[in-house]
């Protein structure tokens, strides 16, 4: 009688290219609903999520608009952060306070408004505060509420490690060009799925070795992290940049904004920017520890890309710029629920709309 061997596929519902911030919550959510997945993700060319801050606010500060979504986005974000924290056995929520500076009378004034609007009310404190001590500045300030900070590295190393332990992870590069499609789903080595859902939003932004994908607008943007001379305590500080408290006096400061020079790397350029700032709204001493760099996978008209790609069984979720700490949670919801039970998706986020 022969004796072979014989290589049976590994069947799983979606492979998920990419294992960022947008990554890690959609696995999570396709989970919850009952589906399978493997993620494939190289941590070290990770050039968006794990040098985000993580912050995540309902309100564009500069403009003091409300983000688009903002209500349905804040109400998922609660939930799924905490019950991925239970999942993962792991602490990284942080709902801290961002506490926006003003500048002047006028933004003062147009702060109370806003407290009399009931858009706003959940989100903006009334009250008009003294400035933190250590902190410059000619008028008070004002808190925002339901703001705060994913700390994003232990984050990514807990949906990770809870993926590698049920075999769902696999840590090397995800090679586009070998994928097999046929009328059922795609094959991809030994991996047999119903679709593939790209995650790797920085790497399409800017067409390195991933998957094509119209629309985006990539963002560079930079980041210090310096020791104050004394403490900045557990709260996020805006006065045009925002300063993060990290504890032990260390605080993180950014962040810049470019739209090129995405191979430089960190640049003497905004370094001298970030350091010039702390100089002009912190009154004590400081020095610089480390200077980072990331690349924002915005897009051209500031809303993400959450849908079905051109190529059959395949999908794309990202384009959340720096939101994608709010955003990703009731997106990954939405895409989930119309792979599962086919409702609709959000016609303002279809990808072919490029």
């Amino acid at each position: 009688m022969f004796a072979g061997v014989f290589f049976m596929s590994r069947h799983v519902d979606y492979i998920i290219v990419g294992g960022g911030i947008s990554g890690c919550v959609l696995s999570y959510t396709l989970l919850k609903y009952g589906a399978n997945v493997m993620m494939y993700d190289l941590p070290s060319e990770n050039i968006s999520s794990s040098v985000a801050a993580g912050l995540w606010n309902p309100i564009v500060l500069k403009r003091m608009k409300k983000v688009w979504q903002a209500d349905t986005m804040i109400n998922e974000l609660q939930t799924v952060y905490r019950d991925i924290e239970k999942w993962t056995k792991s602490q990284f929520f942080d709902p801290i306070s961002i506490r926006r500076i003003f500048f002047n009378a006028g933004e003062q004034n147009k702060w109370i408004e806003l407290c009399d609007n009931p858009a706003y009310k959940s989100y903006i404190d009334e009250e008009i505060v003294p400035l933190p001590e250590g902190v410059k500045g000619s008028f008070k300030s004002g808190r925002m509420k339901s703001t705060g900070r994913l700390k994003v590295i232990p984050f990514i190393q807990g949906v990770h490690n809870t993926l590698k332990a049920t075999d769902s992870f696999i840590e090397e590069r995800f090679i586009w060009d070998i994928v097999k499609r046929d009328n059922e789903g795609v094959n991809y080595q030994d991996i047999r799925a119903h679709g593939i859902i790209s995650c790797t939003g920085a790497q399409m932004a800017l067409n390195k070795k991933s998957l094509e994908q119209k629309g985006f607008a990539p963002v560079k943007g930079e980041l210090i992290r310096v020791e104050l001379d004394k403490p900045l305590y557990n709260e996020c500080i805006h006065q045009k940049h925002f300063m993060l408290s990290e504890g032990n006096n260390e605080v993180t400061v950014g962040a810049t904004y470019a739209w090129n020079g995405f191979e430089k790397g960190p640049t003497a350029a905004k370094r001298k920017e970030l350091e010039q700032h702390i100089q002009e709204v912190w009154e004590g001493s400081f020095k610089t520890k480390n200077h980072f760099s990331g690349i924002r996978p915005a897009t051209k008209d500031r809303r993400p890309l959450v849908g079905r790609h051109d190529l059959a069984h395949t999908w794309i979720f990202g384009g959340m710029g720096s939101r994608a700490v709010l955003m990703a949670p009731y997106l990954a919801k939405v895409l989930v629920e119309h792979l599962i039970y086919d409702t609709d998706l959000l016609e303002d986020c279809l990808p072919s709309r490029f």
